[in-house]
């Protein structure tokens, strides 16, 4: 086992604390020792091991005991260098792009087919664009400046800005003078929030894995709370609920509640329109007209208000 450990620090992976045999484990490296950047693995035997540092190597490497030469590929430090500065220029100049491609976007004045399907006009939409082939673009910042963007079709089709990091970038649907900061995953969620908690400011995250990045990043005064994607098909498929997993532990992070909706679809807009379809399937055909939408859309928002302020909290000190 020496030999394997001696091969994997070789090749600039930092070793566990405890080696587990037949099992692949993520671990640090000295690229990235933050972050589980690299993984391992050695045979029930131990007579092979392979590890793989994910910013350097494109496949993993093979170790044998008693091989001579096994490490005769040292570290390649200006390798690394190289690849690092690489991707570090290849990130800067997607950075650039997704700027420019804002900048060429018209910005959006007028209902938006997205939008409207999600039964939302442009109110808390400050700051998007339409691109020309009329795809709603988000801005995802960080500290006010663009790190990429959400581009969304009229269909609902989402795609980030190719090359452009997603990590602690957000969109606020800020609202003056809010006293509750809510965090959402998506767009569609965070405007739900937005409409039916009227204190309230949303922050979007975009991506589940983001919360807790954004939520620590972002860290508010005041009332706070985690509006949660509810995975439950994702659950009874692999046994893991990423939604509210990943909401839990922003939650964690800043002592606040989790509100997640119960429905058939995972978000809380889809909440919201199985709720409003329920509702007018109930009603007679004569009276499914605008005032009675209106005031069905209100009853519903006024249910998911209620479940968010449940779950809001004063933000733990830090």
């Amino acid at each position: 086992m020496s030999g394997f450990l001696a091969f994997i620090g070789a090749h600039g992976i930092i070793a566990p604390d405890y080696l587990t045999p037949g099992k692949w484990q993520r671990c640090r490296t000295e690229n990235h020792p933050r972050k589980k950047n690299g993984s391992i693995k050695l045979a029930d035997d131990g007579q092979v091991g392979w590890c793989q540092d994910y910013a350097v190597h494109a496949e993993p490497l093979m170790w044998r005991a008693g091989r001579a030469g096994a490490l005769a590929a040292p570290l390649e430090r200006a390798l690394i260098a190289r690849r690092q500065a690489e991707r570090r220029a290849a990130l800067a100049a997607a950075t650039l792009s997704a700027r420019s491609r804002y900048a060429q976007c018209a910005p959006l004045r007028n209902e938006h087919p997205y939008l409207a399907g999600k039964g939302f006009g442009v109110a808390g939409c400050h700051g998007l664009r339409v691109d020309a082939a009329g795809a709603l673009v988000v801005p995802m910042l960080c500290d006010g400046a663009i790190l990429s963007l959400q581009r969304i079709a009229a269909d609902g089709e989402k795609r980030f800005h190719p090359g452009a990091t997603t990590r602690g970038a957000c969109y606020v649907i800020e609202r003056p003078g809010a006293t509750l900061t809510a965090f959402a995953e998506g767009f569609a969620t965070g405007l739900t929030i937005f409409h039916a908690v009227p204190a309230c400011r949303v922050v979007v995250a975009f991506n589940a894995g983001n919360l807790p990045v954004v939520a620590s990043a972002r860290r508010p005064a005041g009332l706070a709370v985690v509006c949660a994607d509810n995975d439950w098909e994702t659950a009874a498929r692999i046994g893991r609920n990423p939604g509210l997993e990943y909401a839990r532990a922003a939650a964690a992070l800043l002592g606040v509640g989790v509100a997640y909706p119960e429905c058939a679809g995972s978000d809380w807009n889809d909440y919201l329109s199985t709720q409003l379809e329920a509702r007018a399937a109930a009603l007679r055909p004569g009276l499914r007209h605008g005032h009675a939408i209106l005031q069905m859309q209100a009853g519903v928002f006024a249910e998911i208000k209620h479940k968010v302020m449940r779950e809001a909290r004063l933000v733990r000190p830090m």
